[in-house]
């Protein structure tokens, strides 16, 4: 069979046809390429978040991270003038206490993962009573329980920041913790933030004064108008 002789009309075309699938090859290895590398290299050589403390109270177990926000680490300093006070006012200690408690806890924007637990360092620790794992437990099957993991500084999620809260009384009052009654103070708060996303915008919480002298939170609810069964 002869060799057909193309024409320029149709050499110029068959060049066409082959510059087009050269291109769509080369598209096609850009993609591959970009998601080779997107998606296994950068996910081989991502850094992990390092949590940096930059300052503590070690004598109460209170520390304030690189994380923290700014409303927070101003109420950490407020928290330090009345510690460092020759006479500790025991009321405003419990209230201070309180209220970064709840700062700590609604924002949720700072915290690495849902086992990241805002207000823990607050919450009473009795080897007796396990109070403050069942309060962790119960916030990560709640309240963090959709919160994405930050290890490596990615997560794109709209999370709550506290922007402010407003102490609306703090009232003596007794706790039962195991079968000792202990001294404490209720604490009631509204809570507004930078962005509502319907988040709580109530908290009444327990703060007792512990036999150290340390004032730790034994109990909190979301709302103005706590509930608390009688013995």
């Amino acid at each position: 069979m002869a060799r057909k002789i193309l024409t320029e009309k149709e050499k110029k075309k068959k060049r066409r046809k082959r510059l087009i699938v050269i291109l769509f090859i080369l598209l096609v290895l850009g993609g591959l390429g970009f998601v080779l590398y997107k998606y296994v290299y950068k996910a081989q050589h991502k850094t992990a978040t390092e949590v940096k403390i930059v300052d503590s109270l070690d004598e109460y177990g209170y520390t304030l991270s690189d994380r923290d926000s700014d409303y927070y680490k101003s109420e950490f300093e407020k928290l330090k003038q009345i510690l460092i006070s020759s006479e500790v006012d025991e009321e405003a200690y419990a209230t201070q206490v309180a209220k970064m408690f709840v700062i700590d806890l609604y924002t949720m924007s700072t915290k690495i993962n849902k086992y990241d637990v805002g207000g823990n360092e607050f919450f009473y620790i009795d080897e007796d009573d396990n109070k403050k794992e069942m309060y962790e437990q119960k916030v990560m099957d709640t309240l963090y329980e959709t919160m994405l993991d930050d290890t490596y500084s990615d997560r794109e999620q709209d999370l709550p920041e506290v922007k402010e809260v407003i102490v609306n009384s703090t009232e003596k009052t007794t706790y039962k913790v195991g079968d000792e009654e202990k001294n404490g103070y209720l604490v009631k708060m509204t809570i507004t933030y930078e962005e509502d996303m319907g988040y709580d915008d109530e908290a009444s919480v327990v703060v007792v004064k512990e036999d150290s002298g340390r004032m730790s939170v034994v109990d909190f609810q979301p709302t103005l108008e706590p509930e608390y069964d009688e013995e």
